[in-house]
């Protein structure tokens, strides 16, 4: 009988982004904890105020506030997945690199749909003031400080984005690597 293979050596690449994601991962945990607890506490009867206010929240705002129990608890959930694979990578099981992987992806997906909002949260800021203002000298300039600032921001959103795509795509990579993926096989027997 021939002895068993020797594990495959393991890079300290995994090992390094598990314990990087564990500690991201919990501290995501604690902080859903706490979001899901303020949720629970904020009454409905302020939300519904806060729409009907002289000077009402943007609609993305309002219906997030509406539905923050379920968004807390989503956050909750998929922080609590993310620690759960963070483990899983750090003891090399295989479903918890493919998990990871499409985290990664998905993580790179949204950040790029939040593009999107970048130019609605300005909308939403200059659909607060009166037209009336808007069409006065100082409304003007107003408008002319946040079109110069709704560029700077999406400029600086959009090179965020695509950094932190990058980074996603190069660790999914990295993962997809014959190495690494050696790392997740069971020793042969």
């Amino acid at each position: 009988m021939l002895p068993p293979l020797p594990p495959p050596p393991r890079t300290g690449f995994v090992s390094v982004l598990a314990k990087i994601t564990l500690i991201l991962a919990g501290i995501s945990v604690a902080w859903s904890l706490l979001q899901s607890v303020g949720a629970l506490l904020l009454p409905d009867s302020v939300v519904a105020a806060a729409g009907d206010a002289d000077w009402p929240l943007p609609q993305g705002l309002l219906w997030a506030l509406e539905h923050r129990v379920a968004l807390s608890l989503a956050l909750l959930l998929l922080s609590l997945l993310s620690l759960a694979t963070a483990w899983g990578l750090l003891k090399r099981q295989e479903w918890a690199r493919l998990v990871f992987i499409a985290l990664l992806l998905l993580s790179a997906a949204g950040n790029l749909f939040s593009l999107l909002l970048v130019s609605q949260l300005f909308d939403a800021i200059i659909a607060m003031y009166p037209k009336e203002f808007l069409s006065t000298t100082d409304g003007q300039e107003f408008m002319a400080q946040m079109q110069a600032s709704h560029l700077m921001w999406m400029g600086t959103s959009v090179a965020g984005v695509l950094a932190m795509g990058a980074l996603h795509v190069w660790i999914a990579w990295k993962l997809c690597t014959a190495a690494v993926r050696a790392e997740f096989r069971p020793p042969a027997v």
